[in-house]
């Protein structure tokens, strides 16, 4: 995106004309604020668009941080757009990432070794309450990811798995259920750490009314 940046920046464009015309096409999509990059986006605000070092920790933390799942790639790459970030390899960044992370190919792995090929099958017993007994399900598989050998600290990690659940769009409604509770989403700490543009324009008194 660096040629975008020094075209809105200094009206640089590529010698090609073809490639100085795609370069004008391209760039309406994108807006200069604050000496930062934006995308504008279709049903969200401006995404910051993000450096290499910039999506390495943005990843990690969506993934792994406070407020992460161990979840697939499709849902690590619309969290990360929901917090308001972009930039153009984000999908198959997120399925690179999630290919090496330990904790989440661990039984992959394990299982292509031995030449079996994992399958899902229904229960023995008769369903319940079929939504509880999915978000239960949820929790559990990151609970074993987090814990690890120390399965004695479950309480103390249950908070924080909760809290991550609560924080992250789910397939059926493609809303987390924070945001359907109180109506808004929740201020996550990756947007602290890489200051979104939600963060950069909040205004305490706006928000208080």
């Amino acid at each position: 995106m660096t040629g975008i940046w020094n075209y809105l920046k200094a009206g640089v464009l590529p010698e090609d004309k073809d490639e100085a015309r795609k370069m004008r096409i391209r760039s309406a999509k994108f807006v200069i604020v604050r000496n930062e990059l934006f995308k504008r986006g279709i049903s969200t605000p401006l995404l910051k668009c993000l450096t290499t070092p910039q999506v390495a920790y943005v990843v990690e933390e969506i993934h792994r941080g406070i407020c992460g799942m161990h979840s697939g790639a499709r849902s690590i790459a619309t969290r990360i757009l929901r917090a308001g970030y972009y930039w153009p390899t984000l999908k198959s960044d997120c399925q690179a990432y999630v290919q090496k992370c330990k904790e989440c190919q661990h039984f992959e792995d394990f299982l292509r070794e031995l030449g079996i090929k994992h399958l899902s099958t229904s229960m023995e017993h008769p369903q319940t309450n079929g939504q509880a007994e999915a978000a239960n399900k949820v929790i559990l598989r990151e609970l074993k990811k987090r814990l690890g050998s120390a399965k004695r600290q479950w309480a103390d990690k249950l908070p924080s798995i909760l809290w991550a659940y609560h924080c992250t769009p789910q397939s059926t409604t493609q809303e987390t259920p924070y945001r359907l509770t109180y109506g808004a989403d929740a201020m996550i700490p990756v947007e602290v750490g890489e200051t979104s543009h939600r963060r950069q324009v909040f205004n305490s008194e706006q928000n208080a009314q």
